[in-house]
């Protein structure tokens, strides 16, 4: 009976998951909303008292033990090859195997969801773009505090207690995140060749950013500037990412502010603002217009579907919604490897000017044991092996050396088959194992290493020194579902077209968006939302 409840509360929650998510693929720097749902807790758990008894013991592997590991994207041509090495390793040390199982990038958000409700799998990627605190609330994982302590004391010990304590929900540990500190503070990703060539300031401002793109337009009128759509936003609510620019102006606690249109700087995240309804708000929408009048983005960007080769192909000269360093780096590379040797690529992080920059949250890569696995000792000991061991842990990553890959003098990495490469670097996608202690880094990574210690030090001069605040908050809206379904529909019809300057009149346009949103329930949203808000501020001291 208790199986069977569980198995519909998993169920009720992903339907809700992919009613209000959909199933559009979505990169990990963009990230989604992981609001919770408050569900009854699993009921099958296991006291302090129970697990003393186990603490001594040496963990049983005299039974052959074949393990399915769910990962995101394709496989890669070698899978079997570098499994097979793996599994040589883990058969001697644990008796057990790993299958990675691939999602693929079509459809991956229906497809994990399906996973979890059939349960072939035994470990899985978690992140909190995939709802990671929702489904764990929901019971879709094994709880891991007890196993941690008796069974995997070496990977408690490498990951840390500080991020091991970031995944827990409720209390409880769901999730083992990986090992190194990735920073994926958002920015925008411009063509400093450009901006050298024609003498324009640094985008650094709203207003170098106008003068950069005007600057453009001017010398080169043919040149597209923005290729902006809309987008997903805390995981519902629809609006025009060209918005993301005004991560520039607010040193906001989130991306785009809090949801629901609030907003809270992070120097001061308990104490919320009302932006949708001030009159900065009203000032930025009629820049926004401003800009579309310029032709800075097409005039039918709403129903545009967004391009991601565009920058890659010369066809805009900046993004700035969803950008990170890594995308900088494949920037980079990309121009590189398209011959463009003359295009230059920069980026600049939004909390460069806000100074509000931290590292990813510990939500953001990680792994748990699914519900229902039938050997969740043997899973999280395999899991420890995998993170904890430079071996297994290379062979994971990067496949093996002399086939895959070489480690040159400077210990640098280098694909053996970079044109076509059967084990690409992280072929299996699992971001979730890294270990700074063992990362080979690529050419490129000098590039980016070096903007992760500019980061830090920056990071490190903030009130909550390197520390994520808003990703680890989930939300939980089933009090006020309907109130919540009814501002994203009006999010869809009135406030993108005023993120797109696309109206005739800011001002009326405004105060009919304003008028809709009351009419929608907004303050319900809001309401329910705050509380939540200052007591997970009061929780982890965020004043």
């Amino acid at each position: 009976m208790k199986k069977v409840k569980r198995l519909v509360s998993i169920l009720l929650v992903l339907t809700m998951v992919l009613a209000l998510t959909g199933c559009g693929s979505k990169s990990a720097a963009d990230s989604l909303d992981e609001a919770a749902i408050t569900e009854t807790a699993p009921e099958e758990t296991t006291s302090a008292e129970e697990t003393t008894e186990t603490e001594a013991a040496e963990l049983d592997t005299s039974e052959r033990v074949d393990l399915v590991f769910y990962v995101m994207g394709d496989a890669p041509a070698d899978e079997k090859m570098v499994e097979d090495a793996i599994n040589e390793i883990l058969l001697e040390r644990v008796n057990a195997t790993i299958d990675m199982q691939f999602s693929t990038w079509t459809d991956f958000q229906q497809k994990y969801s399906l996973e979890l409700t059939a349960g072939s799998a035994d470990l899985i990627y978690i992140a909190n773009w995939l709802n990671y605190g929702q489904l764990a609330t929901s019971g879709a994982f094994e709880e891991l505090d007890g196993l941690l302590d008796t069974v995997a004391p070496a990977l408690k010990e490498t990951v840390g207690e500080a991020n091991l304590n970031m995944c827990r929900v409720d209390g409880k540990i769901y999730a083992v995140p990986c090992a190194w500190a990735e920073y994926v503070c958002n920015g925008i990703k411009y063509r400093e060749d450009l901006r050298v060539k024609y003498d324009l300031p640094v985008p650094d401002s709203l207003e170098n950013f106008e003068a950069y793109l005007l600057g453009i337009k001017e010398n080169d009128p043919n040149q597209g500037l923005l290729t902006v759509t809309t987008e997903e936003s805390q995981g519902f609510l629809t609006a025009f990412d060209a918005a993301w620019i005004f991560n520039i102006k607010y040193p906001w606690v989130n991306t785009n502010g809090l949801p629901y249109g609030l907003a809270s700087n992070y120097d001061t995240p308990a104490d919320v603002y009302d932006y949708w309804y001030s009159d900065d708000f009203v000032e930025d929408m009629k820049l926004m217009k401003k800009w579309a009048d310029l032709g800075f983005w097409s005039k039918s960007a709403l129903s545009d579907t967004n391009n991601s080769e565009s920058y890659k192909n010369g066809l805009c000269v900046a993004e700035i919604a969803g950008q990170n360093p890594n995308k900088q780096i494949t920037a980079l590379q990309d121009f590189k490897n398209d011959g463009h040797d003359d295009w230059q690529s920069e980026y600049l992080a939004y909390g460069e000017v806000t100074n509000t920059i931290y590292p990813g949250h510990a939500t953001q890569n990680g792994t748990a044991i699914v519900r229902g696995c039938k050997n969740p000792e043997r899973a999280l000991k395999v899991l420890e092996i995998l993170m904890t061991d430079e071996e297994v842990n290379r062979l994971v990553q990067y496949g093996i050396e002399g086939v895959h890959y070489e480690i040159d003098d400077q210990g640098i990495y280098h694909n053996l088959n970079s044109a076509s490469p059967t084990f690409a670097y992280e072929g299996f996608n699992t971001w979730a194992l890294r270990n700074g202690e063992f990362k080979l880094p690529q050419e490129t990574d000098v590039v980016l290493n070096e903007m992760f210690d500019k980061y830090e030090k920056l990071g490190e001069q903030t009130k909550f020194p390197n520390v994520n605040i808003y990703n680890g908050f989930s939300e939980n809206y089933d009090a006020y579902q309907a109130e919540r379904t009814a501002v994203s529909n009006v999010m869809k019809q009135y406030l993108a077209p005023l993120q797109a300057g696309l109206v005739d009149d800011v001002d009326a346009a405004v105060a009919e968006f304003r008028q809709k949103m009351t009419d929608a329930g907004i303050e319900v949203c809001r309401d329910g939302f705050k509380e939540q808000w200052a007591a997970y501020c009061e929780e982890y001291g965020y004043k």
